[in-house]
């Protein structure tokens, strides 16, 4: 059913269209496709993972933002496997510092951006993000650092 409705051709975008449309029809619920964050990742190499507002549509919106980028080459894991192309790029609310979308073009960049939808649904912070404690050494734990740069 989601295949037939428009938007991104995603999977995983057509199977959420299944759950909200069954929770409707045979669970008689309130389920809604309204302000869910899709992801989406392209297996190139490296990945691009990619989740929320850009840059150009965040300033397009006339949001005050905050942008941290971070080239994959200062991530320790990324040092150690010898997979430096790329960069973590993040979009905060300035006001707010709620995390508004981030991009990551690096090895495993669909992975690392995961944890940023989830933080988003979960409503952290870019501080909540700078504060955690990721286990060392992961590609994950770049994220410590590309929203410890807002305080930098």
């Amino acid at each position: 059913m989601g295949d037939v409705k428009g938007g991104p051709a995603f999977t995983h975008l057509s199977f959420d269209d299944y759950r909200v449309l069954r929770a409707n029809l045979i669970g008689h619920e309130k389920a809604s496709t309204q302000d869910r964050i899709i992801p989406y990742t392209v297996f190139i190499d490296p990945q691009l993972g990619r989740v929320g507002l850009t840059e150009r549509e965040a300033r397009a919106q006339g949001r005050p933002i905050r942008v941290a980028k971070l080239p994959m080459s200062d991530v320790v894991r990324a040092i150690e496997t010898a997979e430096t192309r790329g960069f973590m790029k993040a979009v905060v609310d300035a006001g707010s510092g709620q995390i508004l979308g981030c991009a990551v073009l690096g090895s495993e960049g669909g992975e690392i951006m995961t944890m940023i939808q989830v933080a988003m649904l979960g409503k952290l912070t870019y501080t909540d993000m700078a504060d955690a404690v990721f286990t060392h050494p992961l590609l994950a734990e770049g994220l410590n650092t590309l929203f410890g740069m807002f305080d930098a």
